[in-house]
């Protein structure tokens, strides 16, 4: 299963360095979550590319609307609550994150757990891997134990 946070997820809908790797995990059927925090993040990221100039207007409408389509059809999306959010509070002590950053690791860590108690449909001994393209962050990750699959680094 994979996890993408929204620096990687948003490589399925701007053409860069990594969006071939992410458009093969989701060509692959496989189950995709991500945090409900992407939604902002994703739609953030185009309209910055669009404001400098890297999507025209005709591009980032084609854009949001395959995101908001697959935010419905394509995606599993975590909500943010006391579960998703409960290693907060010790990632931030132990690591210098950025909140959303923290708010996606943390929901990948309860979406392990998760797993391994049968919650959602997979193997119990089933790894997540939690797509990154923030070098900081990943490197976080993989010290928490995380699996990372840095879509720059498959391309």
């Amino acid at each position: 299963m994979l996890y993408l946070d929204a620096s990687a997820l948003v490589k399925r809908y701007s053409a860069e360095r990594g969006s071939k790797a992410v458009v093969a995990r989701f060509e692959r059927n496989e189950k995709i979550f991500t945090s409900r925090i992407s939604f902002a993040e994703v739609h953030s990221s185009l309209g910055r590319k669009y404001r400098v100039g890297e999507l025209s207007s005709k591009a980032l409408t084609r854009v949001r609307e395959e995101f908001e389509s697959d935010w419905v059809f394509s995606l599993s999306v975590l909500d943010l609550d006391v579960g998703t959010m409960s290693a907060i509070s010790q990632l931030v002590e132990q690591y210098d994150l950025k909140a959303g950053d923290a708010i996606h690791l943390s929901a990948a860590f309860w979406l392990r757990d998760a797993i391994r108690l049968g919650r959602f449909r997979g193997t119990p001994d089933e790894s997540v891997e939690f797509g990154v393209a923030d070098k900081q962050l990943a490197r976080i990750a993989r010290m928490c134990g995380l699996q990372v699959f840095d879509p720059e680094v498959q391309d």
